[in-house]
C-alpha cells in the first residue's frame, strides 16, 4: 500500500505541476520521446506474438528420448542435493534419465550433499569431483564428455524444477528436427528474502517469460538460461570444440557460457525456443553488491555474445524467420546504448530543470504499470507492484550497470566466485571410466 501511495504521489505531482504534459524543445528529449513511442509500438508488436505463444504439449513415456542432465556446483552446499532430489523425483522415466553432478573444487560441504544424493539415486545419478575449481564451463565440458542421453540437460545447483519441467523441457526437441535446444522458464526461488528478489521475481516474468514467448515465435530465443536448459546432443557436438576454445582478446572465455552455446546453435542453422512450463525456480542476490555483480556478468557476456552474432548473422544461417532473428539481436544491441543516453542526458537535464525529473518518472510508472500488467495475468500476484519499484531503483540507482559493464567488458572475473578459474581434472568418478572424461 504504501508503494502504490508513492506511484500515485510521483503521478499526482506531475499532473498538478504541468510537468507531465510539458512540451519538449530539446533534440535529446525529442529524441528520447520519439524513441519511446517506436518501443512501444514493437512493444504492442511483441504483445501480440506473446499472446499466440503456446508451449507444445508434453510427450508420453514412450516417445520421450534418453536424457542427460549436467549440474555444475561451486560451494553451494545442500542447495546442491536439492537440485539432484528435484530432478530425480521428475515425471520422467527413470529408465530414460541420467544425472550427472559435478564438484568444480569446491571447499565448503558442496562435495558431501552431492555424493549423498548421488548415492540416493544411484541407478541414475553420478557424482564428480574436481581436483580444484576450472570454472562452469569446465564443469560443463566433462559433463558432455560422459553424457549417454539424446537430449543433454544443464541445470544450475541451486535450482530446483516443477515435477514435470523436464518433460515439458526435452520435448519441442523430440517433436520437432530444426530445434537445437529449448529455454526453460525461470523463477524466483527466495521471493522472501528481501525487498531486492521481490522486484526481480517481478522484472523476470517479463525478461524471461515475456521477451523469450515473443522469441520463441520465430524460433530464436538468442539466450537459453545456465538455470535450465535442453540441447540436442548433435548440436552441441558440433559446436563443442568452438564453445571450449572460445575467446575474448585473446584469453579463454569464462563468463557467458549459456549465451555463447546458444549463439553458436543459431550460426549452425537450428531454431531455439520457449517452453513457459518447464518451470525452474532459482535463487536470486539479495543485496544491491550482489545484484550488481551479477547484471555486470550477464551484460558483459551480452556485449561479447552480441559481437558474436554480428558475424553470421549477415549469411543465410537459417531458412526460416532469418531478418526477424537479425531484427531482434539488433534491438538487443541498441538496448545496450541508447537508453542510457537518454538516461543519462536525461539525468543532466533535470539539475537544470528539476520537474523533467518528475515528468520523467512519471512515465516510468506508467509504462512499468502497463508492463507489469502481464505480471498480473500471468501470475495473479500482487508482486507487480515490486516490478513498478523494479523500473524506477533501475532508473535512479542502477542505471550505471550496463554502461560500466560495455567499458570494462575485458573483465571475465565471474566476482561471485572466491578462487580464479583454472584448468582443472576430476579427482575421481564412482561408476564412470576416467579415461572417457578426456574424450
Amino acid at each position: 500500500m504504501g508503494l502504490l501511495a508513492i506511484y500515485a504521489m510521483i503521478l499526482y505531482a506531475a499532473w498538478a505541476t504541468g510537468s507531465l504534459f510539458a512540451q519538449l524543445s530539446d533534440f535529446f528529449l525529442i529524441f528520447g520521446a520519439v524513441y519511446a513511442a517506436m518501443m512501444l509500438a514493437i512493444t504492442a508488436v511483441r504483445a501480440v506474438m506473446v499472446m499466440s505463444y503456446r508451449s507444445m504439449p508434453a510427450l508420453s513415456d514412450a516417445e520421450l528420448p534418453t536424457v542427460t542432465v549436467i549440474i555444475p556446483a561451486y560451494n553451494e552446499g545442500a542447495d546442491v542435493a536439492k537440485s539432484i532430489d528435484s530432478i530425480a523425483c521428475s515425471n520422467y522415466p527413470r529408465a530414460k534419465l541420467q544425472i550427472i553432478a559435478i564438484d568444480d573444487g569446491s571447499k565448503d560441504d558442496t562435495w558431501q550433499h552431492m555424493s549423498s544424493a548421488a548415492k540416493r539415486y544411484a541407478d541414475c545419478a553420478v557424482a564428480i569431483r574436481m581436483s580444484q575449481n576450472g570454472g562452469k564451463r569446465q564443469g560443463l565440458r566433462v559433463g558432455f564428455s560422459l553424457a549417454t542421453g539424446g537430449v543433454l540437460v544443464t541445470m544450475d545447483s541451486d535450482s530446483v524444477v516443477e515435477r514435470d519441467s523436464l518433460r515439458s523441457l526435452v520435448t519441442p526437441i523430440a517433436r520437432d528436427f530444426r530445434i537445437g535446444a529449448v529455454a526453460g522458464n525461470v523463477k524466483v526461488l527466495n521471493r522472501d528474502a528481501g525487498i531486492l528478489p521481490r522486484m526481480m521475481r517481478a522484472s523476470f516474468v517479463l525478461a524471461f517469460d515475456f521477451t523469450r514467448a515473443y522469441q520463441s515465435k520465430i524460433g530464436a530465443v538468442l539466450c537459453t538460461p545456465g538455470a535450465f536448459s535442453a540441447y540436442r546432443r548433435c548440436a552441441v557436438e558440433a559446436v563443442l570444440n568452438d564453445w571450449n576454445n572460445q575467446t575474448w582478446c585473446g584469453r579463454p572465455s569464462t563468463i557467458a557460457e549459456d549465451r555463447a552455446l546458444s549463439n553458436l546453435i543459431l550460426r549452425d542453422g537450428h531454431e531455439i525456443v520457449f517452453q513457459s512450463d518447464a518451470v525452474v525456480w532459482t535463487n536470486v542476490p539479495t543485496t544491491y553488491k550482489q545484484m550488481a555483480r551479477m547484471y555486470q556478468r550477464w551484460e558483459r557476456g551480452n556485449l561479447r555474445e552480441n559481437l558474436m552474432y554480428g558475424k553470421f548473422c549477415w549469411r543465410p544461417f537459417r531458412k526460416r524467420y532469418r531478418r526477424l532473428a537479425n531484427f531482434e539481436w539488433f534491438l538487443g544491441c541498441s538496448d545496450m546504448i541508447v537508453p542510457y543516453i537518454l538516461i543519462a542526458a536525461s539525468l543532466v537535464y533535470s539539475v537544470v530543470n528539476p520537474l523533467f525529473l518528475l515528468k520523467y518518472l512519471a512515465f516510468i510508472v506508467i509504462f512499468a504499470s502497463v508492463m507489469q500488467s502481464y505480471f498480473w495475468l500471468k501470475e495473479k500476484n500482487t508482486d507487480f507492484i515490486y516490478g513498478i519499484l523494479y523500473s524506477l531503483f533501475w532508473f535512479t540507482c542502477f542505471w550505471w550497470v550496463v554502461p560500466y559493464s560495455v567499458l570494462t567488458a575485458n573483465n571475465g572475473s565471474w566476482m561471485t566466485r572466491t578462487l580464479p578459474a583454472v584448468s582443472a581434472e576430476p579427482t575421481q568418478s564412482p561408476l564412470i571410466p576416467a579415461e572417457r572424461i578426456a574424450a
